[in-house]
């Protein structure tokens, strides 16, 4: 990661720098035997994909609730159609309305960094992987693997696009827009869509405060050290630790992390905005998981 905002900063182009990078690098190299890794080209093709959509829907639709849901529609159905388990795509094609991006650089910048991950997936699988991690599979990379797969049911679907609505309305009425800040929609989507496995979904009241201290670590580096390769290394650490001592596998948490890096005059607010948007998550994550076990209570 901090290659790629060296390369950022080198380049100018600071869309290089897509805050879920992080997440889908972190899987690929602590699990280099997991769906992600395996899925190196749709590691690359999706989130380009997605972020084109994104740039399509910012030039010809205002932020509001149809362009959002066409953002989020458009890329659920890319990952259906491509059958790609990189569910992170999504926050591609929905920061790039959030930020009002209209430049065409902005997926080939990302279409940069994915290949430049994709290819270092293939030198460290060759180099370490096959030669030092063990090939037997754990109880929790098969969690992990059935996580990032594409899901087999969609009975959650009307749960997930309700809290949709509900976020845009409380950012829209707050006039907080990043209240709905792009990685809420992946950790919302693998959240709903496989509350069995989840991690975050087996301990939804600890997900606002993982959410918030990231949101905070990555605001405090971007504040001392400005946006950059420092700032982005100890963003990256820091929430690398967050999730490490809250023992909760929030892979998207660390987009929270670097989102500070491409925000414009990013301030104290942002952690504020996580903690509301992560909030709402877990208060109707909650009420789905009641409605569906009460569901399940009544006799047929």
């Amino acid at each position: 990661m901090g290659g790629i905002a060296k390369l950022a900063a080198a380049t100018g182009i600071a869309t290089i720098l897509l805050p879920e990078l992080a997440a889908l690098s972190y899987d690929v190299f602590l699990r280099p035997n997991g769906v992600w890794a395996r899925s190196r080209l749709m590691i690359a093709i999706t989130p380009t994909l997605t972020a084109l959509l994104g740039i399509l829907v910012t030039r010809h639709m205002a932020y509001g609730a149809w362009s959002i849901a066409v953002c989020i529609a458009g890329s659920i159905a890319i990952i259906r159609v491509l059958r790609s388990p990189v569910a992170p795509a999504i926050s591609a094609c929905f920061l790039a309305l959030t930020m009002g991006e209209t430049s065409w650089w902005y997926p080939a910048s990302i279409l940069i960094g994915t290949s430049i991950l994709t290819g270092l997936s293939m030198v460290h699988h060759t180099l370490v992987a096959t030669h030092v991690l063990p090939q037997r599979v754990s109880a929790t990379d098969k969690l992990d693997d059935e996580l990032e797969r594409l899901p087999g049911q969609f009975a959650w679907m009307p749960f997930f696009i309700v809290f949709l609505l509900l976020a845009y309305l409380l950012s829209s009425w707050s006039g907080i827009r990043m209240v709905f800040f792009p990685p809420l929609v992946v950790i919302a989507f693998e959240m709903f869509a496989h509350a069995d496995v989840c991690p975050w979904a087996q301990r939804p009241v600890l997900l606002p405060c993982v959410c918030t201290l990231s949101a905070a670590a990555g605001v405090a580096a971007v504040s001392v050290f400005g946006a950059g390769v420092l700032s982005t290394i100890l963003a990256m650490l820091a929430g690398v630790a967050i999730l490490r001592l809250s023992r909760m596998h929030v892979t998207p948490a660390l987009a929270v992390c670097l989102l500070p890096q491409v925000i414009p005059h990013v301030n104290w607010h942002f952690p504020l905005a996580v903690g509301i948007g992560s909030t709402l998550l877990t208060a109707s994550f909650l009420f789905f998981q009641k409605f569906a076990g009460d569901r399940q209570k009544r006799p047929a």
